[in-house]
């Protein structure tokens, strides 16, 4: 069975309504989309939760920094298994970001 191609805005300010959301989804959704606001709120730890749980991971955070930060911030999101991750597209941040997510 092909998962469902719906991604989920989890648009939420705290890890427990978005893990609400999840739970009440439950097998029928397998893409979730963690913003700024739940990321602020929850942070990388709720992105792993989810990864974990083998569900798919777009992180929107929209990374904009020195090339040096993107490139950095990018390998750390890379080792968490998240599927799609935003980027300001400036060519130097595209390329650090490039750079960070390394065979991921």
């Amino acid at each position: 069975m092909n998962k469902n191609p719906i991604i989920v805005a989890l648009d939420v300010d705290s890890a427990d309504e978005a893990r609400k959301l999840v739970n009440e989804l439950g097998g029928q959704v397998h893409f979730y989309k963690v913003g700024m606001e739940l990321y602020a709120a929850a942070g990388i730890d709720f992105v792993r939760e989810l990864t974990g749980q083998g569900k798919d991971v777009f992180l929107d955070l929209k990374l904009y920094d020195i090339p040096e930060t993107v490139k950095r911030a990018v390998a750390v999101v890379a080792r968490t298994g998240v599927k799609l991750l935003t980027v300001h597209a400036v060519a130097s941040v595209m390329r650090a970001a490039a750079e960070g997510r390394g065979d991921s």
